[in-house]
């Protein structure tokens, strides 16, 4: 007989795997994260997204988030996730957390008027590398904003592509002043 308690916890991964499957998740997403039958949840997804589920390979290169464009995006999702995590405990619905920083930033990108470089299976995929520490953000020494970087790469010299190409942008100015 199950509780009260484990009701609303199954009920809770349902409605985490609705929202999952509404941003366009791929059911294995969904799988890892609520542990609900697949069965299930290419049928929910059947039904919410109105075709069959995508298929074929899972994102699995830490190299796409490095490319300058993806690199912008990738380090405004992880911001907003970041930011998320100190204002909610995300271990308590993971699940949650990454829907609502993933809406935080198609909101900002939709805003900007730009095309959304990251799908929800991408942002999923960027929160397993900064916690198995393949990434991590880096704060340029130039702008001082904090982007994905490469965690074996990362040093006190870290310059962001943006810095590195900004026509203004001089070796003198880089400099240490000498008084």
């Amino acid at each position: 007989m199950s509780t009260k308690r484990a009701l609303q916890t199954e009920l809770q991964q349902y409605r985490n795997a609705e929202a999952l499957l509404a941003l366009g998740a791929r059911v294995p997403i969904v799988y890892e994260m609520t542990r609900l039958s697949s069965w299930f949840l290419r049928k929910l997804s059947f039904e919410i997204l109105g075709v069959a589920p995508r298929k074929g390979q899972m994102p699995n290169s830490d190299q796409w988030y490095l490319r300058r464009h993806n690199n912008l995006q990738a380090s405004l999702f992880s911001s907003l996730y970041e930011t998320l995590s100190l204002l909610e405990d995300c271990a308590e619905n993971p699940c949650h957390h990454l829907a609502t920083a993933y809406q935080g930033f198609s909101h900002c990108i939709e805003a900007a008027g730009l095309e959304s470089l990251m799908t929800i299976d991408r942002a999923w995929w960027l929160v397993k590398l900064m916690q198995i520490k393949n990434l991590k953000r880096s704060r340029c020494r130039v702008c001082h904003a904090r982007y994905i970087y490469a965690y074996n790469k990362i040093d006190q010299k870290f310059i962001c592509w943006g810095c590195r190409t900004e026509p203004l942008m001089t070796l003198a100015t880089m400099a240490p002043k000498r008084h």
